[in-house]
């Protein structure tokens, strides 16, 4: 490439054969060799390698139409720019593709180019970026960037770590005013990642890692953002049975990967459609008008469409039928029968209709007579293919206060994970929150202010409000009442069959039934309370509390008994609760709660009973340390990496309560609580696939600081 004098070098821009002559990979070579200078080949290239985006390449086709008039690269003075041999071009300060009359001419610092050739821009700084101007607007792309024109083609690629790339597209696929909901972010940002890893072993895409269109994911270079993907769990590709999509919109159903092949995939896979809703509330997560559409086409352009240059098709009825076995859609007429795919069929009319005509694959099609000719109405929900992650649910789902392991599960039901960081990480599947129990300021979370939000059955953490009642309202109860727990009830049908405890507690009152979570001590007060008068204090309690929990009627007594063992899962708290909860039962060393709440006859005294209670849920209550493992593969492993439990914090100022309960989000999962503490500092736990001990070992763990970040 040179300089030239006086003259000036035009070219149009076509499309570029696949098969490209020798001295263009030379320059993909040069490219790559620039990109392992500015990113040094080290224990991070296998987990967070270097991808190659093709980038501009909508903007460049613009460029051809004169739609847009410019695209300058600014040059940041410590660059360097070298042409495809590798000789360094004079320092300059921007380049310019220039579209005129269909043509578009390169300059570099007002000099035209000429070409054929290639331009790699790099520095010695993998956090320098080059300044794109596409007609005024500016976006940064990481460097190097190689810039190639032949034939009338242009084409930009760009190198960056996928870590980095991950979450700067992830990013760009959502608006700005939703970039707060990080754990929705993440999610995808951990799609984009594993779909590099996909790509290895399948199609290849061109020359490039990835593009920037719609068909890849969008890309705008780099986002200013506090987001970094330093995650030590990962999507673990190789056991990836079925590809990953996600899409704009599902209306509340995903659907099948069926839709682009006619081929049904097993159900509860990943290739297969979810629910997307909050079973337990029945709250859908992707809904609202804007997921609403309705359209219309005539029976004569579909003809046009679907058997153009056929004369005769017009000229008899089209039929249009869903085969839903086989997600398909059978086109027929006279002439000929077509059977296509949904996603074909969807693609085929909005090539014709435009790109959002049919705006999903979830529709109904029904047919009406419009000015005496037959139409075909589709009435549907949602907005692109509909499979895999639905972006606005995964918003909802990260509002909600799940993190970003629990959305990908809940769209890709059998998805797995693989450990890349640290030994002595955090489960993916466990969400906590510290806090100061005087203040109930935050001290950290993994998940900032939405994890506060997310509601869950209390289960256990219930039985303290009832402890609460009876220290309250009966403290003869509180004092004297026992149960014999034998680990199963043969006599009374009104409490449940069993106790958690399959052997049983023996003789309980309720000094041991706080540590040990009796529910049969606990239903066993169905006889002798009041359930109207109970309602009346949990009322004017979560007031004082500040807890706006609502209890759901009984219709029988067996219902009453099993709400007061905190076996009606019906009831929602909210860490937020949770948290007002622990802040009232703590009873501090100066002799006085340290946030005691009007409103109560419950003495200090009595609720120092009640938190001893708490303080022996370790020492001999459901947080003793199990050496028989539970809960899921993910949880379980981290602890054992990480070593002992007690490394910095002895049992004796730990105090809590633990609750295994049944919660999730499309389908019921286990779900493991704790809320307690040590000392002035209080903690919830929330573990996915695992019970209330496995929560109390996490606790244990992050309050003794052994969990990286804490």
């Amino acid at each position: 490439m040179s300089l030239p004098d006086g003259h000036r070098y035009q070219y149009s821009i076509k499309v570029l054969p696949v098969v490209l002559p020798m001295k263009h990979y030379r320059v993909i070579l040069f490219s790559c060799i620039m990109a392992f200078l500015v990113f040094p080949l080290n224990a991070e290239t296998v987990s967070d390698p270097v991808v190659t985006i093709h980038v501009l390449s909508k903007q460049v086709r613009l460029l051809k139409s004169g739609a847009v008039k410019k695209i300058s690269i600014m040059i940041k003075k410590d660059s360097i720019i070298r042409d495809e041999s590798g000789n360094r071009l004079p320092d300059g300060k921007i380049i310019e593709f220039i579209a005129h009359g269909g043509t578009v001419d390169a300059y570099l610092d007002s000099k035209l180019l000429q070409g054929p050739g290639s331009l790699v821009i790099f520095s010695g700084s993998n956090m320098d970026a080059a300044e794109v101007s596409i007609d005024g607007a500016v976006r940064n792309y990481p460097l190097p960037m190689t810039l190639r024109f032949k034939n009338n083609d242009l084409r930009i690629y760009v190198a960056e770590r996928l870590s980095r790339y991950a979450v700067d597209s992830a990013l760009a696929e959502y608006n700005g005013n939703q970039w707060k909901e990080t754990e929705g972010i993440m999610a995808l940002a951990h799609l984009i990642r594993a779909r590099y890893f996909l790509g290895k072993k399948g199609h290849q895409h061109g020359e490039g890692d990835f593009c920037d269109l719609t068909h890849c994911q969008v890309y705008r270079g780099r986002i200013e953002s506090r987001l970094r993907f330093d995650d030590d769990w990962v999507i673990d590709h190789e056991k990836m049975r079925d590809n990953l999509f996600f899409h704009s919109r599902c209306g509340g159903k995903t659907c099948d990967q069926g839709v682009f092949t006619g081929r049904r995939h097993s159900a509860g896979t990943n290739g297969a459609g979810v629910r997307d809703w909050l079973y337990r509330e029945g709250i859908r997560l992707c809904s609202g008008k804007d997921s609403h559409w309705e359209r219309s086409i005539s029976q004569d352009e579909l003809c046009s469409i679907f058997f153009p240059g056929k004369k005769d098709a017009g000229n008899s009825a089209i039929t249009l039928s869903h085969d839903t076995n086989n997600l398909k859609v059978n086109v027929t007429s006279s002439c000929d029968n077509l059977q296509l795919a949904l996603e074909s069929f969807r693609l085929t009319i909005n090539r014709v209709k435009g790109w959002n005509f049919i705006r999903s694959n979830n529709y109904t099609i029904s047919e009406k007579i419009i000015d005496g000719q037959k139409n075909f109405h589709f009435k549907g929900e949602g907005l692109g293919h509909g499979v895999g992650l639905c972006q606005h649910g995964a918003m909802a789902l990260s509002k909600l206060g799940y993190n970003r392991y629990e959305i990908l599960e809940h769209y890709y039901p059998d998805i797995q994970f693989m450990h890349i960081g640290s030994s002595a990480c955090l489960s993916p599947y466990c969400s906590y929150c510290l806090f100061d129990v005087a203040t109930g300021k935050i001290i950290s979370s993994t998940q900032g202010p939405g994890f506060l939000q997310r509601k869950v059955p209390p289960g256990s953490l219930f039985k303290l409000i009832v402890a609460l009642y009876v220290a309250a309202e009966r403290p003869d109860i509180f004092n004297d009442y026992a149960h014999n727990c034998s680990g199963r009830n043969r006599d009374d049908t009104n409490i449940p069959e069993r106790c958690w405890k399959p052997k049983g507690h023996g003789m309980v009152r309720m000094k041991d039934a706080i540590p040990n979570s009796c529910n049969l001590y606990f239903a066993s007060l169905y006889k002798i309370i009041s359930e109207k008068k109970f309602r009346i204090f949990y009322r004017d309690w979560c007031a004082s509390a500040g807890i706006s929990a609502a209890l759901p009627a009984t219709s029988s007594v067996r219902q009453w008994a099993e709400l007061l063992a905190g076996l009606d899962f019906r009831v929602s708290f909210t860490v937020s609760d949770c948290m007002r909860l622990a802040r009232y039962l703590y009873c501090g060393n100066a002799g006085e709660s340290l946030a005691a709440m009007p409103g109560t006859k419950i003495s200090y005294q009595e609720k120092v009973k009640i938190f001893n209670g708490l303080q022996e849920t370790f020492t001999r209550g459901t947080a003793r340390e199990q050496k028989k493992r539970s809960g899921a593969f993910y949880s379980y492993q981290c602890l054992e990496n990480a070593g002992k439990d007690n490394v910095k914090t002895p049992l004796t100022e730990l105090w809590g309560k633990t609750s295994t309960v049944i919660d999730g989000t499309n389908k019921p999962e286990s779900c493991g609580i704790f809320m307690g503490g040590n000392g002035t500092r209080g903690i919830i736990v929330i573990v996915r696939k695992a019970n209330g001990n496995m929560a109390s070992r996490w606790a244990r763990r992050i309050l003794s600081k052994t969990v990286p970040g804490e």
